[in-house]
């Protein structure tokens, strides 16, 4: 990865402040400290006419201070050392010797040293800590531009051009951003990388999914880290610097700060954008129910025309010819279907507008098992139908009319999608609080991938069909099984099938004064027409 011009000042800037300093930096610091001392002789020199030893020890003393402010630990040591050296070879006699003359003077040279050195320590000290807060004033306030930066992002992209700034100005690195798409899969959004590089952030991905440690390069060169937000993980970034040389523990500190501001944004952008699709869909899902309901109305009017036009062709004087008869039967079947479709359209209009009112009684459901099956009793006549509805059923709260429409529309949907001879199953029993219906037929069955989609609107089994329909049945059955706060699925059929699960809540039916228990009094009348 090859570094910009902002990356490369970004790292002489890291490399400036760090702790460790270059060796030629460390040779011209102590240069600099032996170059102060010098100074300070000079000084010195003019002065000592008018000053004592002991004064002039002061001058060297300050010039430690200097050094130690300017240079840090290592060159004041130097500058005391050397001050005493040069106090003692200048200024004490005799004279350019290491000879001291008299021993009050190794006394002096001690204190200088002493103090000195715990001056020059002191302030070394102070500098380094100075220099730590500015270090620290500098990381908070970049990481503050970062989180102001990728507060306003609203795109993967922006993210990312945020972190390689963030990168190169703090650590001197380039990266490279993955990010976790809807179908958890990986999608590059910038830098540059390779094969092997994209194999170790998929594989961050997965062991940071599976709770395990996040993928590292042991010499310190690229750090992959996965991006863990508060609900899951959003993406990967991948770190190289370049020298290779080892991650400070404060560098480890700052990147791990940054990776949480990186998916905290990300996670931001992603329910973003599913808040965006779901705003779209809703819109769209309300425009093409207003469509379908203007539609509807406008069909209604003409197809009752045409329906009662193809039966009068069929009453008329001379009798028509067998092949006008079956056209017209013909015309008829075709107008009752498309009337069928468009009264489906406008339940399922009225129903998730919430204008449609349930007339809900309690009632036993075997009284609209038997309605929907004589519905439907031309289209099963050729079919062996098997009902088991057991005597101690309770009563359930329904509105009868669109639950026996929902009955109507799954035996439609055996009729359609299962062999001519083949048997259809209707069941009955109490599961829970709940009594379910069960409708099975014998055709190909639906994949368990597909049966949450099967209850969308305008969703086949079959794509593209002979077998007459749009896909509104098994909607509009949601629909209104909603409303009664119940339930529909499709669930496996033992020895293949369909098999649709119908669930309404029980509840508690209403006691009638001075009458006995509803269902114990069916279950009575059951077991004397059986008797009988």
């Amino acid at each position: 990865m090859p570094y910009s011009a902002g990356v490369m000042q970004g790292h002489v800037d890291t490399m400036s402040t760090s702790p460790r300093t270059a060796p030629g930096s460390r040779w011209r610091a102590y240069a600099g400290a032996a170059g102060v001392c010098i100074g300070a002789a000079g000084l010195a020199w003019p002065l000592e006419p008018m000053l004592d030893t002991v004064s002039l020890a002061l001058v060297f003393i300050v010039a430690v201070v200097l050094a130690a402010a300017r240079f840090g630990r290592g060159p004041a040591t130097l500058a005391a050392g050397l001050s005493v050296l040069l106090l003692n070879m200048l200024f004490v006699p005799p004279r350019l010797s290491l000879a001291v003359s008299e021993e009050r003077f190794y006394f002096t040279f001690g204190v200088m040293l002493v103090v000195g050195l715990l001056v020059g320590q002191l302030t070394a000290g102070l500098r380094a800590q100075a220099q730590a807060a500015a270090d620290r004033e500098r990381r908070v306030r970049s990481l503050y531009d970062l989180s102001r930066e990728l507060g306003t992002a609203i795109a993967p992209q922006q993210v990312f051009d945020a972190a390689a700034r963030f990168a190169g100005s703090q650590l001197g690195a380039t990266t490279a951003l993955w990010v976790r798409n809807r179908l958890d899969v990986l999608e590059h959004v910038g830098g540059s990388v390779d094969e092997p590089l994209a194999a170790r952030a998929r594989l961050a991905l997965q062991r940071e999914v599976a709770a395990q440690p996040v993928v590292d390069d042991p010499a310190g060169q690229v750090l992959v880290l996965a991006l863990r937000a508060t609900m899951a993980v959003r993406g990967v970034l991948a770190i190289r610097r370049l020298p290779v040389r080892p991650w400070a523990q404060e560098e480890r500190r700052l990147l791990d700060t940054c990776t949480s501001l990186l998916a905290g944004a990300l996670e931001r952008i992603h329910y973003i954008e599913v808040a965006q699709a779901s705003a779209v869909e809703i819109a769209d899902e309300r425009l093409r129910n207003s469509l379908l309901s203007a539609i509807s109305h406008d069909l209604r009017t003409p197809l009752a025309s045409l329906v009662g036009l193809a039966e009068s062709l069929q009453l008329t004087r001379p009798a028509p010819t067998p092949q006008q008869a079956e056209v017209a039967a013909a015309m008829a079947a075709t107008a009752r279907r498309m009337s069928a479709l468009v009264g489906k359209l406008l339940d399922m209009a009225r129903l998730e507008a919430g204008t449609e009112r349930l007339d809900l009684q309690w009632q036993p459901i075997e009284e609209v098992v038997g309605a929907a099956l004589a519905a439907m009793a031309v289209p099963l006549r050729q079919r062996p139908v098997s009902v088991d509805l057991p005597q101690d059923l309770p009563l359930v709260r329904f509105d009868a009319v669109l639950i026996e429409r929902v009955l109507v529309n799954l035996l439609e949907n055996a009729v359609k999608y299962s062999p001519d001879d083949s048997a259809i199953e209707l069941a009955a029993c109490v599961d829970g609080d709940s009594l379910v219906l069960s409708v099975r037929d014998h055709g190909p069955g639906v994949p368990a991938a597909r049966r949450t989609a099967m209850f969308r609107k305008f969703e086949r089994g079959t794509r593209e069909s002979a077998t007459p329909g749009v896909g509104l049945g098994l909607a509009l059955c949601r629909a209104i099984l909603e409303a009664h706060a119940g339930r529909i699925e499709l669930a496996d059929a033992p020895g293949g099938g369909t098999r649709v699960l119908v669930g309404l809540p029980l509840g508690t039916a209403p006691a009638m004064p001075g009458h006995e228990d509803p269902t114990e009094a069916r279950a009575d009348d059951r077991a004397d027409q059986a008797s009988a």
